[in-house]
Protein backbone atom coordinates (compact mmCIF):
# COMPACT_ATOMS: atom_id res chain seq x y z
CA UNK A 1 0.00 0.00 0.00
CA UNK A 2 1.42 3.41 -0.92
CA UNK A 3 2.20 5.86 1.86
CA UNK A 4 0.69 9.31 2.09
CA UNK A 5 3.64 10.90 0.31
CA UNK A 6 2.84 8.93 -2.86
CA UNK A 7 -0.71 10.23 -3.09
CA UNK A 8 -2.09 13.50 -4.30
CA UNK A 9 -5.51 14.98 -4.80
CA UNK A 10 -6.25 14.64 -8.50
CA UNK A 11 -9.84 15.69 -9.12
CA UNK A 12 -12.95 16.31 -7.04
CA UNK A 13 -11.93 14.10 -4.15
CA UNK A 14 -10.25 11.43 -6.25
CA UNK A 15 -6.88 10.27 -4.93
CA UNK A 16 -4.18 9.62 -7.50
CA UNK A 17 -1.50 7.09 -6.57
CA UNK A 18 2.08 7.37 -7.80
CA UNK A 19 3.31 4.06 -9.28
CA UNK A 20 7.03 3.25 -9.68
CA UNK A 21 8.10 3.23 -13.33
CA UNK A 22 9.18 -0.41 -13.18
CA UNK A 23 5.65 -1.61 -12.34
CA UNK A 24 3.40 -2.70 -15.20
CA UNK A 25 -0.39 -2.64 -14.97
CA UNK A 26 -1.78 -5.51 -17.02
CA UNK A 27 -5.27 -4.16 -17.52
CA UNK A 28 -7.07 -1.44 -19.38
CA UNK A 29 -10.43 0.17 -19.76
CA UNK A 30 -11.98 -0.33 -23.20
CA UNK A 31 -14.54 2.07 -24.60
CA UNK A 32 -17.11 0.45 -26.87
CA UNK A 33 -19.34 1.88 -29.54
CA UNK A 34 -22.87 0.48 -29.60
CA UNK A 35 -22.16 -2.21 -32.20
CA UNK A 36 -19.34 -3.64 -30.07
CA UNK A 37 -21.47 -3.46 -26.96
CA UNK A 38 -24.28 -5.36 -28.68
CA UNK A 39 -21.85 -8.14 -29.62
CA UNK A 40 -20.61 -8.42 -26.03
CA UNK A 41 -24.16 -8.77 -24.74
CA UNK A 42 -25.21 -11.28 -27.39
CA UNK A 43 -22.18 -13.43 -26.57
CA UNK A 44 -23.01 -13.46 -22.85
CA UNK A 45 -24.52 -16.57 -21.28
CA UNK A 46 -25.75 -14.72 -18.17
CA UNK A 47 -26.35 -10.98 -17.69
CA UNK A 48 -27.11 -9.21 -14.42
CA UNK A 49 -28.29 -5.63 -14.07
CA UNK A 50 -27.50 -3.28 -11.22
CA UNK A 51 -27.56 0.40 -10.38
CA UNK A 52 -24.64 2.66 -11.24
CA UNK A 53 -22.67 2.93 -8.00
CA UNK A 54 -20.96 6.18 -9.02
CA UNK A 55 -24.21 7.89 -9.91
CA UNK A 56 -25.96 6.47 -6.86
CA UNK A 57 -23.22 7.82 -4.58
CA UNK A 58 -23.69 11.29 -6.04
CA UNK A 59 -27.39 11.24 -5.14
CA UNK A 60 -29.15 14.45 -6.12
CA UNK A 61 -25.92 15.73 -7.69
CA UNK A 62 -25.90 12.95 -10.29
CA UNK A 63 -25.88 14.43 -13.79
CA UNK A 64 -28.42 12.27 -15.59
CA UNK A 65 -30.55 9.12 -15.55
CA UNK A 66 -30.78 6.23 -16.17
CA UNK A 67 -29.32 4.53 -13.10
CA UNK A 68 -29.53 0.93 -14.31
CA UNK A 69 -26.70 0.90 -16.86
CA UNK A 70 -24.25 -1.41 -15.08
CA UNK A 71 -24.15 -5.07 -16.12
CA UNK A 72 -22.32 -8.15 -14.96
CA UNK A 73 -21.36 -10.72 -17.58
CA UNK A 74 -21.27 -14.51 -17.01
CA UNK A 75 -19.24 -15.26 -13.85
CA UNK A 76 -19.61 -11.74 -12.53
CA UNK A 77 -23.30 -11.84 -13.35
CA UNK A 78 -23.77 -15.02 -11.34
CA UNK A 79 -21.98 -13.45 -8.37
CA UNK A 80 -24.07 -10.30 -8.68
CA UNK A 81 -27.30 -12.27 -8.74
CA UNK A 82 -26.39 -14.65 -5.89
CA UNK A 83 -24.48 -12.33 -3.59
CA UNK A 84 -25.71 -8.80 -4.33
CA UNK A 85 -29.32 -9.34 -5.32
CA UNK A 86 -28.87 -8.03 -8.86
CA UNK A 87 -31.52 -8.86 -11.42
CA UNK A 88 -31.00 -11.48 -14.12
CA UNK A 89 -32.06 -10.06 -17.50
CA UNK A 90 -32.31 -11.22 -21.09
CA UNK A 91 -30.14 -9.96 -23.93
CA UNK A 92 -33.04 -7.93 -25.32
CA UNK A 93 -33.68 -6.31 -21.94
CA UNK A 94 -29.97 -5.47 -21.67
CA UNK A 95 -29.91 -3.96 -25.16
CA UNK A 96 -32.97 -1.84 -24.42
CA UNK A 97 -31.38 -0.54 -21.22
CA UNK A 98 -28.16 0.23 -23.07
CA UNK A 99 -30.03 2.09 -25.81
CA UNK A 100 -31.42 4.32 -23.07
CA UNK A 101 -27.95 5.05 -21.70
CA UNK A 102 -26.61 5.62 -25.23
CA UNK A 103 -29.43 8.08 -25.97
CA UNK A 104 -28.61 9.86 -22.70
CA UNK A 105 -25.01 10.34 -23.87
CA UNK A 106 -23.32 7.92 -21.48
CA UNK A 107 -20.09 6.17 -22.48
CA UNK A 108 -19.95 2.36 -22.41
CA UNK A 109 -16.81 1.08 -20.71
CA UNK A 110 -15.57 -2.45 -20.02
CA UNK A 111 -12.47 -3.56 -18.12
CA UNK A 112 -10.22 -6.42 -19.20
CA UNK A 113 -6.92 -7.92 -18.03
CA UNK A 114 -4.07 -9.15 -20.18
CA UNK A 115 -4.67 -12.82 -20.88
CA UNK A 116 -8.41 -12.47 -20.30
CA UNK A 117 -9.83 -10.21 -22.96
CA UNK A 118 -13.46 -11.13 -22.36
CA UNK A 119 -15.26 -8.30 -20.54
CA UNK A 120 -16.99 -9.16 -17.29
CA UNK A 121 -18.46 -5.81 -16.28
CA UNK A 122 -20.09 -3.16 -18.49
CA UNK A 123 -20.50 0.36 -17.14
CA UNK A 124 -22.34 3.37 -18.52
CA UNK A 125 -20.16 6.33 -17.55
CA UNK A 126 -19.99 10.12 -17.60
CA UNK A 127 -17.33 12.63 -16.63
CA UNK A 128 -19.62 14.11 -13.96
CA UNK A 129 -20.01 11.00 -11.82
CA UNK A 130 -17.32 8.54 -12.92
CA UNK A 131 -14.10 9.57 -11.20
CA UNK A 132 -11.80 7.88 -13.70
CA UNK A 133 -13.53 9.36 -16.73
CA UNK A 134 -13.63 12.74 -14.99
CA UNK A 135 -9.90 12.72 -14.29
CA UNK A 136 -9.14 11.72 -17.90
CA UNK A 137 -11.26 14.53 -19.31
CA UNK A 138 -9.84 17.12 -16.91
CA UNK A 139 -6.11 16.38 -16.95
CA UNK A 140 -5.67 14.27 -20.09
CA UNK A 141 -3.79 10.98 -20.45
CA UNK A 142 -6.88 9.36 -21.98
CA UNK A 143 -4.73 7.16 -24.21
CA UNK A 144 -2.94 5.75 -21.15
CA UNK A 145 -6.18 4.86 -19.40
CA UNK A 146 -8.57 3.90 -22.19
CA UNK A 147 -8.38 2.09 -25.48
CA UNK A 148 -10.93 1.70 -28.25
CA UNK A 149 -11.26 0.06 -31.63
CA UNK A 150 -13.07 2.91 -33.35
CA UNK A 151 -12.75 6.63 -33.85
CA UNK A 152 -15.35 9.08 -35.08
CA UNK A 153 -15.02 10.90 -38.39
CA UNK A 154 -15.99 14.44 -39.35
CA UNK A 155 -17.37 15.47 -42.74
CA UNK A 156 -16.59 19.17 -43.08
CA UNK A 157 -18.85 19.56 -46.11
CA UNK A 158 -21.90 18.25 -44.26
CA UNK A 159 -21.19 19.91 -40.90
CA UNK A 160 -23.54 22.76 -39.96
CA UNK A 161 -21.39 23.94 -37.03
CA UNK A 162 -24.39 23.65 -34.73
CA UNK A 163 -22.40 22.42 -31.75
CA UNK A 164 -24.70 19.52 -30.85
CA UNK A 165 -21.74 17.13 -30.86
CA UNK A 166 -19.79 19.46 -28.57
CA UNK A 167 -22.36 18.98 -25.83
CA UNK A 168 -22.43 15.21 -26.35
CA UNK A 169 -18.67 14.54 -26.27
CA UNK A 170 -17.36 13.39 -22.88
CA UNK A 171 -13.71 13.77 -23.97
CA UNK A 172 -13.79 17.35 -25.32
CA UNK A 173 -12.78 16.11 -28.76
CA UNK A 174 -15.14 18.57 -30.43
CA UNK A 175 -15.22 22.31 -29.76
CA UNK A 176 -16.52 25.43 -31.44
CA UNK A 177 -14.00 28.13 -32.34
CA UNK A 178 -15.27 31.34 -33.93
CA UNK A 179 -18.45 29.52 -34.90
CA UNK A 180 -16.61 26.65 -36.61
CA UNK A 181 -16.50 23.05 -35.42
CA UNK A 182 -12.99 21.87 -34.52
CA UNK A 183 -12.40 18.12 -34.21
CA UNK A 184 -9.36 16.90 -32.25
CA UNK A 185 -8.86 13.28 -33.32
CA UNK A 186 -6.34 12.72 -30.55
CA UNK A 187 -9.05 13.14 -27.92
CA UNK A 188 -11.67 10.94 -29.58
CA UNK A 189 -12.15 7.53 -28.01
CA UNK A 190 -14.80 6.08 -30.25
CA UNK A 191 -17.79 5.86 -27.93
CA UNK A 192 -20.05 7.03 -30.76
CA UNK A 193 -22.52 9.04 -28.68
CA UNK A 194 -22.02 12.01 -31.01
CA UNK A 195 -23.17 10.09 -34.11
CA UNK A 196 -26.87 9.67 -33.45
CA UNK A 197 -27.67 13.28 -32.59
CA UNK A 198 -25.78 15.00 -35.42
CA UNK A 199 -28.62 16.64 -37.40
CA UNK A 200 -26.54 16.88 -40.56
CA UNK A 201 -25.25 13.30 -40.55
CA UNK A 202 -21.70 14.65 -40.61
CA UNK A 203 -20.30 12.13 -38.11
CA UNK A 204 -19.61 8.45 -38.65
CA UNK A 205 -17.42 5.75 -37.10
CA UNK A 206 -14.28 4.18 -38.56
CA UNK A 207 -11.72 1.66 -37.33
CA UNK A 208 -8.50 3.19 -36.02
Amino acid sequence: MPDESSQEEAYDGTVGVTIPVNVTIEGKHRILDFSELEQVLRNAKVISQGECGCRKDRGDDACMPPMNGCFGIDEYARKGIEEMGERSITVEEALEAMRETYDAGLVHVVYTFKGNEEPNIVCSCCTCCCELLGVAAKVGYEDRIFESRYISTHDIDKCQNCGTCVDRCQFNARTLSDGKLVFDRGKCFGCGVCVKTCPAGAIDMAER
